[in-house]
């Protein structure tokens, strides 16, 4: 990725995360297609990661950079009377998330509220868990919002941070870099990943596992690989020339894989219990 198509979705452009590129779900749905379509795992990434948090009865729950709210669908497993509040720097995925949490009828209340994660507008110790899915790579200092989150959160409470690993997506990379030049892997997880992430948290949090979740893709429509590749910088931005050259490479990987693109992930979660307080 060029450095000023980096540095856009990393975080460091806060105002193209919050018009642009999450103005809404749209840009976000054609990556999210294609693990739902193409991920090879038993138990899909919603109610894997459902399953991994410790939840209260009646607790109070916050996520952190909600986008469209997806991970609520599978909130029919969860324990009655939650309370849940959504934050997002979007107002238009704050009012995605909240019609779709709302239509659920599964929580006690759901509130929401536009917000910086590296500012949150909540008092110390409201929550009993709080929640950070595959977002902290986008937040210009993540350490920050990580700090915030262990304020926010109850002694006893519990964070998740879902995050990416080094090698995620390495041949979805290597196909944008051939296009586009720049690197052939993924800058997030240098911001905030399953290597990196460990020692943002452990300064806030007395005890932080890693979990990872095992779904390698097997793509079998060229078309979606390619709405995956210009969904976020650089391939958002293609000229006419670009995306012909970037749908000869796509076709050339199915070709050589027998119709099957086949590209690996590195994902998980994070989980911190034991809040620090520091200042």
């Amino acid at each position: 990725m060029g450095a000023a198509g980096g540095d856009r979705f990393v975080g460091r452009d806060q105002k193209y995360l919050r018009d642009v590129q999450y103005k809404d779900p749209v840009k976000l749905t054609a990556r999210a297609d294609l693990h739902t379509k193409y991920g090879t795992a038993v138990t899909g990434w919603v109610p894997w990661v459902l399953a991994q948090i410790d939840w209260p009865e009646a607790g109070d729950v916050l996520e952190v950079g909600c986008g469209p709210g997806w991970l609520w669908e599978g909130a029919a497993d969860l324990p009655a009377g939650l309370r849940l509040t959504l934050t997002d720097l979007s107002p238009g995925m704050v009012e995605a998330a909240g019609g779709r949490a709302r239509a659920l009828s599964h929580f006690e209340t759901v509130a929401t509220r536009v917000a910086d994660a590296q500012t949150l507008p909540f008092d110390d110790d409201a929550f009993d868990i709080v929640i950070a899915n595959h977002m902290l790579y986008h937040v210009p200092q993540p350490d920050v919002a990580v700090a915030e989150m262990a304020r926010v959160l109850r002694p006893d409470g519990m964070a998740m941070a879902a995050t990416v690993g080094p090698r995620h997506l390495r041949e979805l990379w290597e196909v944008r870099c051939e296009v586009f030049g720049g690197s052939p892997t993924s800058t997030l997880a240098d911001v905030f990943g399953s290597v990196t992430g460990a020692a943002i948290l452990s300064r806030r949090f007395t005890d932080v596992e890693w979990r990872e979740y095992e779904d390698p893709l097997h793509c079998t429509v060229p078309e979606d690989v390619v709405a995956f590749l210009t969904s976020a910088p650089p391939g958002e931005d293609a000229s006419p020339a670009q995306l012909s050259s970037l749908r000869r490479v796509v076709d050339e990987r199915f070709h050589s894989g027998g119709g099957v693109f086949a590209v690996s992930k590195e994902t998980g979660i994070y989980l911190g219990r034991g809040p620090r307080r520091l200042p």
